[in-house]
């Protein structure tokens, strides 16, 4: 008989935690969605413009990363651009580290709220997206909502967790977690690749440790998994790009799923303390995964010139085998005296250049 109970135990703590996390997943997808729509244009213009030093596409990273809430994001388009060439891989390799940096920004901001600003964007971005006919007023309006229920999910995720903290099992599970930092990393960076979002991991981490459920050491490994996490997925979306976009994409994987690993050694090893970065535990893990990206940036940034010949010099250019292929095209001077034809023949080239 105890032993289904904990079984059942368990099955209802699971339940819980995905039914609270999946609210804050969709909304951080829905506020991204909104700024998109809105601002995708200009924030494009922005990276491209931000090539004349390192420090300057770090700055872009940070703010485009801010308006999208995801350094994924901000990762596959600068890849795209890498591709095009509108962005070194030095300039590249920049706005990758700023853009983590303004991830970790988004996970601060998205904690510090008040009761009555639920109330105030949901009623605001309500109105806008039902009473405006302006698409961009209208995506403004999803943007209010989308942050308004954010802090939603996330009280519904500490009402969640709120019983968990008198269960046995839930707390057993949870200080294993806190013991074993290479699990909890590792569960951190499958959940952030999961859920396509380090900000929404983080989030959900922070807030179970807030709640008195996740010990800090565990939760510190889940937030370090997540930034690996992070860094795999845009590796994983930019797998099949060309060389020159996947160069920046694996380097910024090498820096921060490395620095990641090597802060969860030190930190394993008693080498650093948390208590430093705040006052209380949910504090010091939000204010850790700010400190390791700036950290991150501070020591990468002067050397971005040898990491970019070595991430050169690791995956060269692969020479071109020389072909003799013919380029064919479905024009047909023959057809100039048959327009229906030759519009036929016009249209197959067009959809040849949009290919």
């Amino acid at each position: 008989m105890t032993s289904v109970m904990e079984d059942t135990n368990i099955v209802l703590f699971a339940l819980y935690i995905s039914g609270a996390a999946a609210p804050l997943i969709w909304t951080v997808r829905l506020l991204r969605t909104g700024v998109e729509r809105t601002y995708a244009v200009q924030l494009r213009s922005l990276l491209r413009r931000s090539n004349a030093s390192r420090l300057q596409a770090a700055a872009s990273g940070i703010f485009v990363a801010l308006c999208l809430q995801s350094a994924t994001a901000v990762a596959v388009l600068v890849s795209n651009f890498a591709v095009k060439g509108g962005v070194g891989l030095l300039a590249g390799m920049a706005m990758l580290l700023g853009a983590d940096i303004g991830s970790a920004i988004v996970s601060q901001i998205l904690l510090v709220r008040q009761d009555f600003l639920i109330l105030l964007f949901l009623l605001c971005g309500v109105a806008l997206f039902l009473r405006s006919s302006k698409n961009k007023v209208r995506q403004l309006g999803r943007i209010l909502i989308g942050v308004a229920l954010i802090f939603v999910s996330l009280d519904m995720i500490r009402t969640a967790t709120g019983p968990l903290v008198d269960s046995p099992v839930a707390v057993s599970v949870m200080r294993y977690l806190g013991g074993d930092v290479v699990t909890s990393f590792v569960i951190g960076a499958l959940f952030a690749w999961a859920v396509h979002s380090s900000v929404a991991a983080v989030l959900f981490f922070v807030t179970l440790t807030a709640q008195g459920l996740l010990p800090a050491s565990g939760a510190a490994a889940m937030v370090l998994g997540a930034n690996a996490g992070g860094a795999f997925l845009a590796y994983v979306l930019t797998l099949t790009a060309p060389l020159t976009a996947r160069r920046m994409v694996v380097t910024n994987l090498a820096l921060r799923g490395g620095g990641a690993a090597l802060v969860l050694v030190l930190l394993s090893q008693g080498a650093w303390g948390l208590t430093w970065l705040g006052a209380n535990e949910a504090q010091q893990v939000i204010n850790l995964h700010l400190a390791f990206d700036i950290g991150l940036a501070l020591v990468s940034l002067p050397f971005l010139s040898w990491i970019s010949s070595g991430a050169v010099r690791l995956m060269p250019d692969r020479a071109e085998l020389a072909t003799n292929i013919i380029q064919t095209t479905a024009l047909d001077p023959s057809t100039l005296d048959r327009p229906d034809q030759a519009l036929n023949c016009a249209v197959r080239e067009v959809l040849k250049m949009g290919e």
